[in-house]
């Protein structure tokens, strides 16, 4: 009998001792941001609801649901004439007696919130009586929750296995001392950035094209050229905000905008007129991969005029140049008049035509230039300072920029295009149609930015379109957005998707199928995982490097063939942080990567070239640095596969 009386004490004392602490203070909810931006709140309601509104289910008035992270939550609330309420989170009981007493309060519940959904519970609701009253204001329970925001989390967390981390770190570094110029890598798991990592160079050659003496390092705060990571940060972020506030529609028809926009008589393929937003945003609308508009306005825009007499012949001619348009003016015009390819809404072609006219339908709503919507709504609100269009007009130094193309634009030496850039690019957008067609200002391309500012708006998509009291769009819409196009599982409303391993190459076939994100030419990535409340941000400047052979005949520099800019096996490892392997689990993997980059170069004849070669090498660094800590990776070197790997590399040294 005493033992039962002991081991029930010690079960109640447990429990007291792990009783969270709620902290209860008299504060006001924030109103207002800034002079243009009011505070906004993923849940904001009043209780008693009107019966006029009240669902005849009863219970389903009481409960909400939310969006939290554990170690952190607030609630706001203001109570007037209220004498008592129950409140519940997440199956805890919270005392309401100041909440009441005080007229506005803020509930601390980080010690109680889960990762994802929160649930809450409101009622037996009580008011006071008329005569006690101070008011005759109507009594009234508001609440206010906010959005999470990214904290940072310094200190090991028990359930990630950073081993994963310090193998990507190894790889890439081993990289870099093999080639590979720079990049960036953000990891936000359950609202907490737990990694946030710069490695290499802004850039390996000057201005000339000759190796730098003394590289500047990457920093956490250097600016990389996202090339397409800008369609998901500046086009759709725009489109997702005016369709949430009505403003546009997925079903608006381009020619509601642009009765310009029509078939020529001798069009192959005709749709024009219905082709709509949706259309855009899923790319099956019809427009060619690309039409090189940057080549055409080039040229001298003329129009021949010919004047004859009466008699037929001709007097006089006149050659008029209109040359009062704008390089974007005259691309609006290309646009317009681009013949389709293909029959709209019958197949999918990922087309950059289809985001410039998405930037001209986006201009032509709001009045101003993407680049000022963009900033003026989203980067200005969330405090992020580094991200922009046109960088170095912002004040940004090329030393605070990662540089791309050695050569410019061009992959062909004999290209006889003026129009082209033949020199290192640096602070100016990589590609050519946002450089020359959209004076460096397009939703398809010329977004810079650094990864902490992107995993900001890649958590404002897990948040479900807030961020801490900025609400830039509703669930709603953050779910038709990354809802899956009926003929292609892999595309969302301009997202990519994961679907059923469809962009397993670049996420990791660990990645939920609801998992959107994005790629971007000159080598960034973007992961968001909702199942998972993961983050992966991975900014390179891949094509900061030379070209495999000397003709540059190929579309691909050296940089494209290291594993960090092919994405998949960096965010396997990654994702991997938090899954439960045994100690040897990273070893292998290792081992699998060097192994099979061997057996590719020896079999596929395009990947022995020099940039491929340097990657394993990098490969192999990382084996023999990781060696000393791990008898299966020395086990490998002796091995028969592991002494071919050294023969192999030491014959081309």
């Amino acid at each position: 009998m005493k033992k039962n009386v002991i081991f029930v004490l010690s079960i109640l004392l447990t429990a007291c001792a792990s009783s969270p602490k709620i902290i209860v203070s008299p504060t006001t909810a924030p109103r207002f941001l800034s002079e243009q931006h009011e505070a906004e709140f993923q849940v904001d309601t009043v209780f008693p609801i009107d019966f006029s509104n009240y669902d005849d289910s009863i219970l389903t008035n009481n409960f909400i649901s939310f969006i939290g992270f554990s170690e952190q939550g607030k609630l706001y609330f203001t109570a007037k004439g209220i004498k008592n309420f129950n409140l519940y989170v997440n199956g805890y009981n919270i005392n309401t007696k100041k909440i009441c007493d005080q007229e506005n309060t803020c509930i601390d519940i980080s010690t109680i919130t889960k990762n994802g959904k929160n649930i809450l519970y409101i009622g037996n609701i009580q008011i006071v009586k008329k005569g006690d009253q101070k008011t005759e204001t109507k009594p009234f329970l508001k609440l206010q929750i906010p959005y999470p925001e990214i904290i940072y989390k310094p200190t090991n967390i028990g359930t990630v296995d950073y081993r994963a981390f310090q193998l990507v770190d190894s790889i890439i570094n081993a990289e870099v001392q093999n080639g590979f110029p720079g990049a960036q890598l953000v990891i936000v798991k359950d609202g907490k950035l737990l990694k946030s990592s710069s490695y290499g160079n802004i850039s390996t050659v000057d201005i000339f094209g000759k190796p730098v003496k003394k590289p500047i390092p990457v920093t956490n705060s250097t600016l990389f050229d996202l090339a397409s990571n800008t369609k998901i940060y500046a086009a759709n972020f725009a489109l997702q905000k005016l369709i949430y506030e009505q403003k546009i529609s997925i079903h608006d028809r381009v020619v509601s905008f642009f009765p310009e926009f029509v078939d020529s008589k001798k069009a192959k393929f005709t749709g024009k007129k219905y082709i709509t937003i949706h259309d855009l945003l899923t790319h099956q609308a019809g427009f060619p991969a690309g039409a090189r508009y940057f080549a055409k306005i080039s040229k001298p825009l003329t129009k021949t005029i010919r004047k004859k007499n009466s008699k037929g012949k001709i007097r006089y001619v006149i050659v008029v140049s209109d040359e009062v348009l704008s390089p974007r003016e005259r691309t609006f015009r290309l646009i317009m008049e681009t013949p389709l390819v293909y029959k709209p809404g019958t197949q999918v072609l990922y087309s950059d035509i289809d985001y410039l006219l998405l930037t001209f339908i986006i201009e032509k709503i709001t009045k101003m230039p993407l680049d000022e919507y963009v900033t003026k709504n989203f980067y200005k609100p969330l405090n992020l300072n580094s991200i922009c269009f046109e960088p170095l007009k912002h004040n940004f130094m090329l030393d605070e920029i990662a540089a791309t193309a050695i050569t410019g634009n061009t992959a062909s030496s004999t290209d006889e295009n003026k129009n082209l850039r033949r020199f290192l690019i640096h602070g100016t957008v990589h590609d050519e149609e946002a450089f020359h067609s959209m004076e460096q200002v397009s939703g398809h391309a010329g977004l810079f930015a650094n990864a902490e500012s992107l995993a900001v708006l890649a958590q404002v998509m897990l948040n479900r379109g807030g961020y801490g009291t900025i609400k830039l769009f509703d669930e709603n819409t953050v779910s038709l957005f990354a809802s899956q196009s009926y003929i292609s599982p892999s595309y969302g409303l301009g997202w990519r998707r994961q679907g059923a391993q469809n962009y397993a190459w670049a996420f990791s076939p660990l990645a939920d199928s609801n998992t959107v994100g994005h790629t971007g030419w000159t080598g960034t990535l973007t992961v968001i995982d909702p199942k998972k409340n993961l983050i992966i941000i991975l900014l390179t400047n891949a094509k900061n490097t030379p070209y495999p052979d000397k003709k540059r005949s190929a579309v691909k520099t050296e940089g494209d063939y290291y594993l960090a800019k092919c994405y998949g096996a960096i965010t396997t490892i990654l994702y991997n942080a938090f899954e439960n392997t045994d100690k040897d689990f990273f070893d292998f993997m290792l081992i699998e990567l060097v192994e099979k980059k061997y057996a590719m170069l020896k079999a596929i004849k395009n990947f022995n070239n020099s940039g491929y070669i340097k990657d394993l090498r990098a490969l192999m660094d990382t084996v023999k640095s990781s060696a000393k800590h791990s008898s299966k990776l020395r086990a490998f070197l002796k091995s028969p596969t592991g002494k071919a790997i050294e023969k192999k590399l030491e014959s081309i040294k």
